[in-house]
């Protein structure tokens, strides 16, 4: 299967403040040659908007995107696990040169995926505003959309 489309968005959270920032720009695949099913799955680090370009610049400069441009997930798991309404699987995220294992949450048969990244296991300074840093975990949420 292939993603016809497919959005990511991060939510970060500052004392008094929260942001958001989208990509339309994930592409991906599942394939399932047997009933283990591996997938893979890239979204350009400086593809996410939020709605002030200048944070999008200060996110960007932090996580060194011109440096590390993509973030990248990939993992295995068996093809029921598209059949359920939700379930955890495991994927390798990486992201600014690091990867690490997270729980990933599918929902609805695979159209829907969430995962929280953790900055400091991947080196990324925290930014701040008026200088309190943004919590360490940042909540990722994913709508796909996929072919046959």
């Amino acid at each position: 299967m292939m993603l016809t489309m497919g959005s990511a968005t991060y939510h970060v959270q500052y004392t008094f403040k929260k942001v958001e920032a989208t990509s339309t720009e994930l592409k991906g695949k599942i394939m399932c040659p047997t009933e283990q099913c591996e997938f893979l799955f890239a979204v350009p680090v400086k593809s996410f908007q939020s709605s002030d370009s200048h944070r999008d610049l200060k996110m960007q400069m932090t996580t060194e995107a011109d440096k590390f441009p993509q973030a990248t997930a990939k993992g295995q798991f068996h093809i029921d696990e598209l059949k359920k309404d939700k379930t955890i699987i495991q994927a390798q995220i990486e992201m600014h040169g690091i990867t690490k294992t997270y729980p990933v949450i599918l929902e609805e048969q695979g159209t829907k995926a969430s995962f929280t990244l953790d900055l400091d296991a991947h080196k990324i300074e925290r930014p701040s505003l008026f200088g309190i840093k943004i919590k360490n975990e940042v909540p990722m949420n994913f709508n796909l959309k996929w072919s046959k």
